[in-house]
């Protein structure tokens, strides 16, 4: 026993090492697909922003409320910013004069008003003046809140009048690591942790600081105004970089983490995940309770083995006893057989249990195999392949009945939901593919086909039927294809919307041939337009159906007059609206 004792020891010794190293691998490459993850998802998130602030300058109240400053004029700016905050789900949108004072903002009715505030010490602003986008993470001097400002100038005459900031709360990260076994650090490029899943670490630095770099923070109030305390006690960041490992103070005590880190330099940011050294131990533990299962499996196997051997052994004992015994007594021969059988059956008895209990242990190991795989496999399962192994299955019982003719119909609806999934993904492709930016004849019959088709499945949920009258397969005009296709959904859709609430809506799609124009006409019986709408539809920014920022139709017009085509919006005379589109029709020989 002892020596059994002495090699499990020693085989324990050695598979717990290979395990700490697997472990510390295997959960090493676990933080780095998540440190992937969590800077992609952030990435995305920034991205939605970045651009906006741009866009969303050109609106003209921005510019007036700059220019001329009166009550009028920024009212109307609060409440356009406090539209677009909250279409943008972002913190806050506001409006900033070139002397850094906020001059309108989407929070001016909340206690926490930016308005009045001065940012002319914020880089972003500083940025933004120079005539160019900024950006900039930092606490709210306000608010209190951090956050991350992008900034775009607001230009008037090609001078720049003020600047436009969008805040954003990146909720998104938050979300993305509650429940997960690492702990994450979101840090600047001088180690100043301003994002953490654990707020016990936010706003310290990682390594100490330059004297004249935690002068600057401090100016720029990034982090607010008190002193940067430091995490650990290296003096370099470089230096906690090239370590694998750091240890911090959480919850009250000082806790060992592998480390691991990601630069995101679009934004100079480095990204951590810190992976407890417990995770490693936990893996360990469960390596050596697998490697004891085994070793003891493997024991009693050998055991019983031994046990087998000294059976037999005793056996051919007994055997080579009796046949001296027939020799020397004939007479005890019937008792000597009786004690033989017995001892047999015995033996027979013992082997059978032996060979039960062996059994049993591989069904045992077996079952835990298949429970371990049954998690991954069920993961792997796809709901879109759900349809055709329901009929797969509908095949197998036809085909067990012998009813061949139902097999083939079986087999031809399989078949046409292939096709079906392939021409909705190629209806989207094509759609999604980059125009060619130039103009020429374009089939009429096909556009709309394509049109409809990438509408098709909001059309028949609403259980309205489009048929384009007045079309021939040979009618083409001049223009682009996947522009021109964006207006013809952008009409249909807005018909759709305006159909809604319609008990019975109605959609019409008509194609008029008039000389050497061709005329789309898309009809609804829906509200239709009040008289001052109709001089407004195509104007940026302006919307009836409450949502969105109203650029649809001001781009539908733009595209249809770089055709050198015309568009515009009237009522039906029996309720409803009308858009017609006018394009240059292509004049082929037969045509002509």
């Amino acid at each position: 026993m002892l020596l059994v004792v002495l090699t499990w020891s020693l085989l324990a010794l050695g598979v717990g090492v290979l395990a700490y190293r697997q472990g510390e691998n295997s959960i090493e490459e676990q933080a780095r697909q998540r440190l992937v993850e969590l800077s992609s998802k952030l990435e995305i998130e920034l991205d939605k922003y970045r651009t906006l602030p741009k866009v969303l300058t050109l609106h003209p109240t921005l510019g007036l409320a700059l220019t001329n400053a009166d009550a009028s004029s920024l009212e109307a700016a609060n409440k356009l910013l406090s539209r677009y905050n909250q279409y943008l789900s972002s913190d806050v949108v506001y409006l900033v004069d070139t002397r850094g004072i906020t001059l309108a903002s989407s929070n001016w009715q909340s206690p926490e008003s930016f308005v009045g505030s001065d940012y002319r010490f914020r880089p972003y602003f500083q940025q933004a003046l120079g005539g160019v986008a900024g950006s900039y993470f930092a606490l709210g001097t306000v608010s209190g809140r951090r956050g991350y400002y992008f900034s775009y100038p607001v230009l008037q005459n090609e001078e720049v009048t003020g600047v436009l900031v969008i805040k954003v709360a990146l909720s998104a990260l938050e979300d993305s690591w509650l429940g997960d076994p690492f702990d994450f650090l979101l840090t600047d490029i001088h180690g100043v942790v301003f994002y953490s899943s654990y707020p016990g670490w936010n706003y310290q630095t990682l390594a100490a600081l330059a004297p004249q770099v935690e002068t600057q923070l401090l100016a720029q109030k990034q982090y607010g105004s008190g002193p940067i305390a430091t995490l650990t006690k290296s003096s370099h960041m470089q230096k906690l970089l090239d370590e694998p490992g750091l240890r911090l103070e959480k919850d009250g005590r000082q806790v060992a983490f592998l480390q691991v880190h990601k630069d995101m330099s679009p934004v100079g940011w480095r990204l951590f995940a810190l992976a407890p050294v417990s995770l490693i131990h936990q893996y360990v533990i469960w390596s050596l309770l697998l490697y004891s299962l085994l070793f003891v499996l493997v024991y009693l196997i050998s055991f019983s083995w031994r046990r087998t051997v000294d059976a037999r052994k005793q056996l051919a004992a007994i055997n080579e006893r009796l046949e001296h015994r027939v020799e020397e007594r004939t007479a005890e021969l019937s008792q000597s057989n009786e004690q033989l059988k017995e001892i047999i059956d015995k033996y027979r008895q013992t082997e059978l249990t032996l060979k039960r209990t062996q059994n049993e242990l591989i069904q045992a190991g077996k079952l835990a195999m298949l429970g371990e795989m049954a998690a991954s496999i069920n993961h792997e399962l796809n709901q879109p392949l759900a349809a055709m192994r329901i009929y797969t299955e509908t095949l197998q019982m036809l085909a067990k009945r012998g009813e061949t003719r139902a097999v083939s119909d079986n087999a031809d609806e399989i078949l046409k939901l292939n096709k079906m999934m392939a021409k909705i993904i190629g209806q989207y492709k094509l759609f999604a593919r980059k125009s060619a930016g130039k103009t020429g004849p374009v089939s009429v019959a096909e556009t709309l086909s394509a049109s409809l088709a990438i509408l098709d499945s909001k059309i028949q949920k609403m259980g309205i039927h489009i048929e384009p009258q007045g079309l021939t397969e040979t009618l083409q005009v001049m223009a682009d294809a996947v522009p021109l296709e964006q207006v013809i959904i952008n009409l249909l859709n807005n018909a759709l919307q305006a159909v809604s609430d319609h008990p019975t809506p109605q959609i019409g799609l008509r194609v008029e041939v008039q000389d050497q124009q061709v005329v789309l006409l898309v009809e609804d019986n829906g509200p239709g337009f009040a008289d001052d709408e109709l001089d407004k539809v195509f104007e940026p920014f302006y919307t009836t159906k409450g949502q969105g920022l109203g650029l649809g139709l001001t781009i539908s017009k733009r595209i249809v007059e770089s055709f050198n085509g015309q568009i515009h919006a009237e009522n039906r005379t029996r309720g409803g609206a009308r858009f017609v589109v006018s394009l240059n029709r292509h004049m082929t020989e037969e045509s002509l």
